[in-house]
């Protein structure tokens, strides 16, 4: 299955999920690039993240975790997705759960939709990008109410690599402060060897201030 870091960052260039210039992120800091996965939306492109996941869930977590989590709402079809490629890809079942923003009070009720952990659940995470940490922490809060939700790892497509208020990055305090495996398919330093000649400087610059 091909789905290396090669071909990952073109892919998001090509379809509009890469983006480089000025932008404000969750964080608040204005960026000289831009992630965006909502772009991913043909069968060819989802069909190669989920790939890229995939791998990375049978490269760590193969045998280690049964479920996989997508926080709403762009983690629902990540979840989902990854889940058919780990079965079609490498003859793993697992299963996927994710979350509705509000409640519903008719038919099931609940905000878990999928896997409802009726039993003991070893889950991974599938987030998109990480930078502050904020939905990661807003999903462990989910996960710490759900008495058989048992969270042993975490995913993300892209690891901005981004101090904070301690030094370290997102990825570096959300592993240490629950103790859980948390991988990436690609960083920033991947997407600076293919961004274009006239933003490599600016990148280079947020990197020197912001940057692990």
């Amino acid at each position: 299955m091909l789905t290396s870091v090669n071909e990952f960052v073109p892919l998001l260039a090509k379809c509009g999920a890469l983006k480089f210039g000025s932008f404000i992120t969750k964080s608040g800091r204005v960026s000289p690039y831009f992630v965006n996965m909502g772009t991913i939306c043909s069968g060819e492109e989802i069909s190669f993240l989920s790939g890229c996941y995939a791998e990375i869930f049978e490269k760590h977590f193969a045998g280690k975790a049964d479920n996989l989590f997508g926080p709403a709402y762009k983690g629902i079809t990540l979840c989902a997705t990854t889940a058919l490629a780990l079965h079609r890809g490498y003859g793993i079942n697992v299963s996927f759960t994710y979350n509705r923003k509000e409640a519903k009070n008719h038919g099931e009720s609940g905000v878990l939709v999928g896997d409802a952990y009726k039993e003991k659940k070893r889950i991974v995470i599938i987030e998109d990008v990480i930078t502050a940490g904020t939905s990661i922490e807003e999903t462990m809060q989910i996960m710490s109410e759900i008495p058989n939700a048992e969270v042993v790892g975490l995913i993300v497509a892209i690891d901005r690599k981004e101090k904070l208020g301690d030094g370290k990055s997102a990825l570096q305090q959300i592993q240490e402060k629950y103790g859980i495996e948390a991988h990436s398919i690609a960083t920033i330093n991947d997407i600076l060897k293919y961004a274009p000649e006239e933003h490599k400087e600016s990148i280079k610059a947020y990197r020197e201030k912001w940057g692990v």
